[in-house]
């Protein structure tokens, strides 16, 4: 039933996935971290930069049949990872996009769908781990300069893209926010706020996928009236800041700090917060739930997600 050429196939799939997947991180190797942290495994995003160069490295193995049987292996276990802290991260603190694939555009599915193709990977990782062949095969010179070349030019870019936020009063979002009067914490710098009045303030990077990935559901918060008021806080250069005017249409003010400043009220970008009576009622340092979402699970609770 499993051939060889079909088992080399399987670990084409697989090895293509974990090369797309690691090259969409790799460009904004940040953004990465920040999605480790939105997972609930902050005390890990400085481990985002290997995390990323191995996911490239299985993944040219498997593209060029090098070993499969121990690189699938490899993958299984990886996968088995991944599928697990996202469970963990939407069941827990209702984060919806995976991450998959970092910063390539349209590359976002529906939590469900990413599950199936997970387990669609998974299948077919264990399929040519168990099947393949126990052989060895001297790999081309061509393809070990390749791998070489690739993973050089990988390590450096993660090396390029990776940054951490130097200054951050506390890494507890809840002690800092969580139903505190806004005059006691740093949101009253940029937010002015009415007793009778709700208001959503969404802090974000224009430069971040998840961020940008937020901004559908953001609009749909200021549609459906579900707030009183939107403020969106946001950093970024301004190339980026230019590529967002173009590309989305919003009807909400955007005031722009330096990043420093942005991180010094948040830790993670998307995080947002939900005002009601001048107090801090609900904190979701994620990527922005549908409004539907947000109605049956923060309106009328007091709610932190981290």
């Amino acid at each position: 039933m499993f051939d060889r050429k079909i088992l080399d196939i399987y670990a084409f799939i697989v090895g293509a996935f974990f090369v797309v997947s690691g090259v969409g991180k790799v460009i904004d190797t940040t953004s990465f971290s920040q999605l480790i942290t939105q997972y609930g495994f902050g005390v890990f995003k400085l481990l985002s930069p290997p995390i990323v160069l191995i996911e490239i490295l299985i993944g040219l193995f498997l593209l060029f049949s090098i070993n499969p049987k121990r690189y699938s292996l490899i993958s299984l276990i990886l996968l088995v990872v991944f599928t697990i802290s996202f469970a963990y991260a939407y069941f827990k603190n209702g984060v919806t996009n995976c991450g998959c694939f970092g910063t390539l555009k349209y590359s976002s599915l529906p939590p469900v769908f990413s599950f199936i193709r997970n387990f669609i990977l998974i299948f077919l990782s264990f399929i040519v781990w168990i099947k393949y062949p126990k052989e060895k095969i001297d790999t081309e010179d061509w393809k070990k300069y390749f791998i070489i070349s690739a993973m050089c030019l990988s390590i450096f870019i993660s090396g390029y893209t990776f940054k951490v936020p130097i200054f951050k009063k506390s890494s507890n979002i809840n002690e800092r926010y969580l139903n505190k009067h806004i005059k006691d914490t740093d949101l009253s710098k940029y937010v002015k706020s009415s007793k009778d009045s709700t208001y959503l303030v969404f802090c974000f990077s224009y430069n971040c996928p998840h961020c940008l990935n937020s901004i559908e559901n953001l609009k749909q918060y200021e549609k459906s009236k579900i707030v009183d008021r939107i403020i969106a806080i946001a950093t970024g250069e301004e190339i980026h800041q230019q590529l967002f005017n173009e590309n989305f249409e919003i009807d909400f003010g955007i005031r722009n700090l330096p990043g420093d400043s942005l991180f010094s009220i948040v830790n993670v970008v998307p995080t947002a917060f939900f005002i009601k009576n001048d107090t801090i009622k609900s904190i979701i340092p994620s990527a922005l739930p549908s409004h539907v979402i947000f109605r049956k699970f923060y309106l009328h609770s007091n709610t932190l997600k981290k």
